[in-house]
């Protein structure tokens, strides 16, 4: 009776692993998917957060939204400031290849980058001490992905995460 050759056995080996491979790949999901959605529920978290402090704080906040990016401000006497006083409300980039399409009290909303650092900052949504917020809806997509993500918030400063379908 005869045995297998180390040779044999490796090449086995090597069969097994690779057909294990495409399967675990097959198997990975969505990666950029996944991180979408991660993003657009960081920005529906923070937008909830950042109203909560407008409130306890009894100040005017703001965010600021462009198409590579986003930040926190905050109404001062000397007019809309960065908040930077705390790490949580950095600059925020979107992951590459991200597209945030923003409609503002229903109308659709073309996001620009700041013309330049020297101009004061503007708030594109209003996070007002009231608790009202500025209506908007905020659809995520990628091209990497079919998945979209909308966030949504409304005159009462409800907010909202939804799955989108896929078009």
């Amino acid at each position: 009776m005869r045995g297998f050759t180390l040779l044999e056995l490796l090449v086995v080996v090597v069969i097994i692993a690779i057909i294990l491979g495409f399967v675990t790949l097959g198997l990975g999901g969505d990666r950029r998917g996944d991180a979408l959605a991660d993003e657009s529920r960081r920005f529906a978290a923070l937008l909830e957060l950042a109203s909560e402090q407008a409130v306890l704080r009894g100040e005017e906040w703001g965010v600021r939204i462009e198409p590579q990016r986003y930040d926190f401000l905050r109404l001062t006497e000397q007019g809309w400031l960065a908040v930077a006083d705390d790490p949580l409300w950095r600059v925020r980039p979107f992951a590459g290849g991200t597209r945030l399409d923003l409609e503002l009290e229903g109308r659709e909303l073309a996001l620009a980058e700041a013309e330049s650092e020297e101009d004061a900052p503007r708030p594109t949504l209003l996070l007002l001490s009231s608790g009202e917020i500025s209506p908007f809806l905020a659809t995520f997509s990628a091209a990497a992905t079919e998945q979209r993500f909308r966030v949504s918030g409304n005159l009462l400063g409800e907010l909202r995460w939804e799955t989108l379908e896929a078009p």
